[in-house]
């Protein structure tokens, strides 16, 4: 694999283990998934102005439809996966998620016209295999089809984002994506915050978190996977952020002491080796 290609791939493992952990602290600081989306792309948008004015990029010409799109897309994915949580369990909004791969492999050989690849259908298969082995012992209750559903439009919102991510990936920088499309996110959002009253009465701790959230786990994630888009399709960077739950399930044991059942740890194996097969497939092309 060439150096390039190397550099990306180390970027989107940093991106999606960055995405993982996300969802572990947004859980512990226990607020709305308004207020958490919001937080989350505000400060990321902020903590981003310093460096594209370090960059002397810090204009507003390339704040075009697209990017309006790309943000609205942002907002959707991350408030539809949030919302899907307080239905039923985390297991049911992952299991939406991992529509994404499955969506990707379906919609991007179309929107760049390039043939289709098997390798990429069936890994993204397999990662959906994992998913419903991670949540095959989970009972099903009243909310869970909520759940899946917000979980799906979640997945869907990413795919399209992913794809329209890596076609500005050629017009501008990907620190100046994340910004932009976080700002836009922000926004969006900000009428909803204020309609809400979400904001009022957080302490210091809670906004620290938020801060915490958005510069890490936000701006600097997001950074990282639209750079891997410059060397890396969407289809492999898809399949790849499937380790997402993986990562995030481990987090979860490990600060939460949320301990995966035999079930969990059979997906996540299943989902390893599919990525291991992508990656394998991919340095071979």
């Amino acid at each position: 694999m060439k150096k390039t290609a190397l550099s990306s791939l180390f970027a989107l493992h940093i991106a999606v283990f960055l995405f993982g952990a996300a969802g572990v602290l947004g859980k512990m600081l226990a607020v709305s998934s308004l207020l958490l989306v919001f937080g989350r792309t505000l400060f990321a948008a902020l903590c981003l102005i310093p460096v594209l004015a370090y960059q002397r990029q810090l204009h507003f010409r390339d704040v075009s439809k697209s990017v309006v799109l790309c943000g609205f897309l942002l907002a959707m994915h991350w408030l539809t996966f949030f919302a899907s949580l307080n239905f039923a369990p985390v297991a049911f909004g992952l299991m939406g998620f991992a529509s994404f791969p499955l969506f990707v492999a379906l919609l991007e050989p179309w929107f760049f016209k390039e043939p289709r690849k098997a390798h990429d259908a069936w890994a993204a298969l397999f990662v959906v295999i994992g998913m419903l082995t991670m949540v095959s012992a989970t009972s099903w209750g009243d909310g869970a089809i909520y759940a899946l559903g917000l979980g799906i439009l979640s997945g869907f919102s990413f795919a399209l984002l992913a794809m329209m991510n890596r076609w500005q990936g050629a017009q501008m920088s990907p620190f100046k994506q994340a910004c932009l499309q976080n700002g836009v996110a922000a926004v969006l959002l900000l009428p909803l915050v204020l309609l809400t009253g979400d904001m009022v009465g957080k302490s210091m701790q809670t906004w620290s978190g938020l801060i915490l959230l958005g510069v890490v786990f936000t701006a600097l994630s997001h950074g990282l996977f639209m750079f891997s888009l410059k060397k890396l399709s969407t289809s492999f960077a898809s399949i790849m952020t499937s380790l997402e739950p993986v990562y995030g399930m481990l987090l979860a044991c490990l600060l939460l002491h949320e301990t995966p059942g035999l079930c969990e740890l059979s997906g996540a194996f299943i989902i390893l080796a599919a990525i291991a097969y992508a990656s394998y497939q991919h340095q071979g092309h």
